[in-house]
């Protein structure tokens, strides 16, 4: 099996996981009757050290989900031009949150402290709340550096 991990759509699964996936238990998740991915979030969330997980089925939903945990309509997104969240997702900052972005240049996808302080706001009426700096761990459009 060739693991691919640009993205989560190019690792195709193999004959035996498209068997387990279509033979897998599923129910309905609001009545607690889906028991495979119950299952799978409380495995994730011991391995974590977690009270809980929630699956996503996408990075891309992931990011939103946790973009709008972090924001309220009319705040700030911080994130490199060249971002994830920024390029390649519809527009969904500002579609999911009601948020506006201010895009900065880093290093390749890499955002320093030091520009990350400069272009936070002062407070003021007229201006967003910044309320989250969107930082990638691998840089994606940015080159795929790898931040350590």
């Amino acid at each position: 099996m060739r693991i691919e991990l640009r993205s989560d759509t190019f690792t195709k699964p193999t004959k035996e996981m498209l068997d387990y996936m279509f033979n897998a238990e599923v129910g309905d998740d609001v009545w607690e009757e889906d028991y495979t991915a119950k299952a799978l979030e409380e495995k994730v969330a011991s391995m974590f050290g977690m009270e809980a997980a929630l699956f996503c089925p996408s990075g891309t939903m992931a990011n939103q989900i946790a973009i709008k945990v972090h924001t309220q309509a009319g705040d700030e997104v911080i994130c490199d031009y060249t971002s994830h969240v920024y390029q390649y997702e519809g527009g969904g900052i500002a579609f999911n949150s009601s948020a506006s972005v201010k895009l900065l240049h880093g290093d390749r996808g890499k955002l320093s402290v030091n520009l990350i302080e400069a272009a936070l706001r002062e407070e003021n009426v007229h201006y967003p709340r910044t309320s989250l700096v969107s930082v990638e761990n691998t840089t994606n459009k940015g080159g795929v550096l790898v931040m350590i």
